[in-house]
């Protein structure tokens, strides 16, 4: 990945080479939203987004936690027996079965039961005992910013169960293996002598030196002039709804009131503006979305001030800047993800059209998380949680822009001593590239016991149980055993074996595929399914029945699914290991034919061509041992087959990285 430091490298190169779970954190303003942004571009994993609020889930182009698994918002203990994925409709199901990285914005204010909870249902979802059942995470927050929020009532119940009411005291999180990458690079603020400040105030130690530096920003009774334009952050949400309004009523002029259209779903919580929008002429406003337009006119967070109204346009003069924008509605939509073919998509569950722009005189600190501005009055008096004073300070770009209503004093440094004690502990878990070729291996070795994991079968063929009555002693049984002593070294074996047992039942099913379904659409769709799993489960047993096992080539083959019944099951039983290389030996022998101006066959026959593409011969006399080859063929032709075959291995084992592995 492009135009990234080497710490941001090394997270993307554990999403893409892993499925180590990934905790990636950092300083405000260090690119994590926009590693977000470059990981949903740019990686091929099957991935979903989710966040912890509705501004969250909007935020950062996903859903809430709570409407992609269906939590309940009260607390939920751990250790139960219970499924809460069987009230799932069998599209959820199938789209968390295909679910390969599940990423969690603002995991800072995520509750440790809501991590059980989640790693409970994949587990289900999936037929795996895997943390996650396998699934990758990407934790992305700050823990020195915002903490959960939860009530005393709910933190009674959850106490016994959890050391603190944060994701990192999650069961889950105590047996899942994972690493910690901190983003240590600050884009937000450019004076050093403020980024040292923040340090200061995030790690809980502030100095008095720097406490004065800070507070010679304290100006008693400042009032911004009216082209200034200043946002006022505080704790409460009553101080900055009473603020604005009372800013908005001394301005002379008519109020205009723009009305938002809401179509689906579309969740209250997430709204990101008023749906009854006032404005006046010398309103201060803030935009609340990035201009989707080529002119990149704003982004979220960009202050100004109205200077004109007409129709449903509002005009917007952002500090000097030469022109003003004209600003007309636009739509966010919520994202709920679906299943198509193979590939997890964004669908819209509903819009919320509006001006995008809100009253910005003041704005809460828990709502300003994620945005930056360039002057900013900040009054933190009255701070009352952990985080809150860190995250205040750090919106600002620089200390020049900022003005404090109110002196600071250490006390306000509201910091939760957990989170000091986590951080301390945590950094031994920053890896390095050693770590990173370690994980790597432990990646392979979990596909390697994903191939032979037939949990998955079980769950599809619980209605066809009468034409599979030797899966449970012959598949599953025989499977669970190797898995208990896996010996890579005698993985091709284990993969001739199962394809022999799973061949057959599929030759079952398919010659009684019209008599099992009779007119039942809902036993056709789950007959479908069946055998859409045994055909691809026998493309991969078929490949590593004849190749060593490697991360690439079962990648590969994984990723070009079958994805739909088309009555040809019988042919795909019966198709040529290696069918790529087949087609390339086909290919070489066509040019042969021509420049030696003989008929195909006379170079080799097709039955031939499959045989090699099937045995793989290594060196010359085992080519000349094919039958259809020979020792005249081998000396004169065997170079070229044979490079052919190096050329097809090297590709399926990841480049050659693989070569000298277990297997």
């Amino acid at each position: 990945m492009a135009d990234m430091n080497p710490v941001m490298q090394l997270a993307y190169d554990y999403l893409e080479m892993t499925n180590t779970v990934v905790f990636l954190t950092g300083k405000a303003g260090t690119g994590k939203t926009t590693f977000l942004q470059r990981i949903r571009q740019e990686l091929k994993k099957k991935l979903a987004v989710v966040a912890p609020t509705g501004v969250a889930a909007i935020n950062a182009g996903g859903m809430t936690i709570h409407s992609m698994f269906q939590l309940p918002f009260g607390p939920m203990l751990p250790g139960g027996t219970e499924r809460p994925e069987v009230h799932y409709s069998p599209e959820k199901k199938e789209l968390l079965l295909n679910l390969e990285l599940l990423v969690i914005d603002e995991v800072s204010m995520v509750r440790p039961d809501v991590l059980d909870q989640i790693d409970l249902i994949l587990r289900n979802v999936k037929g795996s005992a895997h943390p996650f059942g396998g699934v990758q995470l990407l934790l992305i927050g700050d823990l020195s910013q915002l903490s959960p929020i939860i009530r005393e009532e709910e933190w009674g119940i959850l106490r016994p169960y959890y050391s603190t009411p944060y994701f990192f005291s999650s069961l889950v999180m105590q047996k899942a293996p994972y690493v910690r990458i901190e983003l240590d690079h600050v884009y937000r603020q450019k004076d050093q002598a403020f980024v040292d400040i923040l340090n200061e105030v995030r790690n809980q130690e502030i100095s008095a030196t720097s406490l004065a530096l800070l507070n010679e920003r304290y100006v008693a009774d400042f009032r911004p002039s009216a082209d200034d334009p200043y946002i006022t952050l505080t704790t409460h949400n009553g101080i900055a709804q009473h603020l604005n309004q009372q800013l908005l009523e001394t301005l002379p002029g008519e109020e205009v009131e723009f009305k938002a259209t809401i179509r689906g779903e579309f969740p209250r919580d997430a709204y990101p503006t008023e749906t009854n929008l006032k404005l006046k002429i010398g309103a201060q406003v803030m935009f609340v979305k990035n201009d989707g337009s080529a002119e990149k006119l704003f982004y979220n967070g960009k202050i100004g001030t109205v200077t004109a109204i007409s129709g449903n346009t509002v005009f917007v003069q952002c500090g000097r800047e030469a022109r003003e924008i004209a600003v007309e509605a636009v739509e966010w939509t919520n994202v709920k993800y679906q299943l198509e073919g193979e590939a997890i998509n964004e669908a819209n569950a509903g819009s919320f059209a509006q001006v995008p722009l809100k009253l910005a005189w003041a704005i809460t600190i828990h709502k300003s998380q994620g945005l930056s501005f360039d002057k900013a009055i900040i009054d933190v008096s009255e701070a009352f949680a952990h985080g809150q004073a860190y995250v205040a300070l750090s919106r600002c770009r620089s200390l020049a822009g900022m003005v404090l209503r109110n002196p600071i004093t250490a006390a306000n440094m509201i910091g939760d001593p957990a989170v000091g004690r986590f951080n301390e502990q945590a950094k031994a878990l920053q890896p390095d590239r050693q770590r990173l070729e370690r994980d790597r291996e432990l990646y392979r070795l979990y596909l390697l016991q994903e191939l032979f994991n037939f949990r998955p079968l079980q769950t599809r063929a619980r209605s066809f149980d009468d034409l599979l009555p030797e899966l449970q002693t012959q598949v599953l049984d025989v499977a669970d055993k190797y898995l208990r002593q896996l010996q890579p070294d005698r993985s091709m074996p284990a993969a001739a074996y199962f394809l022999e047992k799973l061949r057959t039942a599929t030759e079952t099913l398919h010659r009684q595929f019209p008599v099992l379904i009779g007119d039942s659409k809902d036993k056709a769709g789950k007959a479908d399914q069946l055998m859409i799993w045994l055909m691809n489960r026998l493309r991969l047993l078929g490949h590593f029945s004849q190749n060593p096992f490697t991360t690439a080539g079962y990648l590969s083959l994984a990723e070009n699914k079958i994805k739909s019944y088309d009555k040809s099951y019988l042919k795909a039983l019966n198709a040529i290991p290696n069918e790529k290389l087949y087609e390339q030996i086909l290919s070489w022998r066509e040019d042969t034919a021509v420049k030696e101006k003989i008929m195909p066959g006379m170079v080799l026959s097709e039955k031939t061509a499959a045989v090699i593409s099937e045995k793989l011969p290594a060196t010359l006399k085992a080519l000349s041992g094919i039958k259809g080859v020979g020792t005249q063929k081998a000396a004169q032709y065997g170079s070229d087959l044979i490079g052919l075959i190096r050329v097809y291995q090297n590709e399926l084992s990841g480049g050659g990285t693989e070569q000298s592995s277990l297997f």
